[in-house]
């Protein structure tokens, strides 16, 4: 099955809903020990990145910058889906290769192993639209940057 294609419009209600559902975990584990600290539509595709990190006073920094799709194998993942892929984190290793980028001087690395789509046919769900912007990232602890 080839790549769901998607307005632009469609695309951003995505992205929006994503970052929606991840603001929660800034202040609560997502998968100990990380915590969200961003989530950045990506420019170029149905994707976002999304920043963990392990918080001020970890001994050991694990920090990971991951490029997460919002579409897989020709299904559109929904924000339960990433949400629900990043919290598998905390049950083992996983390895990640880099997508040859960096965001914020770290690697990126490709999130498309913690998702997978499901049989809607749209990225959007015809809902009324998400309220907040498309992403965000805090670039010093309590000042968020937000993405229209």
């Amino acid at each position: 099955m080839g790549q769901l294609t998607c307005s632009e419009g469609c695309l951003s209600r995505a992205q929006s809903a994503v970052a929606a559902a991840l603001w929660h975990y800034t202040d609560t584990p997502i998968a100990r020990p990380y915590y969200v600290r961003g989530c950045v539509p990506e420019p170029d595709g149905a994707a976002v990145i999304v920043a963990l990190w392990t918080g001020p006073i970890a001994r050991e920094k694990r920090n990971l910058v991951l490029l997460v799709p919002l579409v897989s194998g020709g299904l559109p993942v929904p924000p339960r889906g990433v949400v629900a892929g990043l919290m598998r984190l905390g049950r083992g290793t996983h390895l990640f290769g880099s997508v040859g980028r960096r965001f914020d001087g770290k690697p990126l690395l490709d999130g498309s192993a913690l998702v997978e789509g499901e049989g809607r046919p749209c990225l959007c769900d015809g809902g009324p639209e998400p309220e907040g912007p498309r992403g965000f990232y805090f670039e010093r602890p309590g000042e968020p940057r937000r993405y229209p």
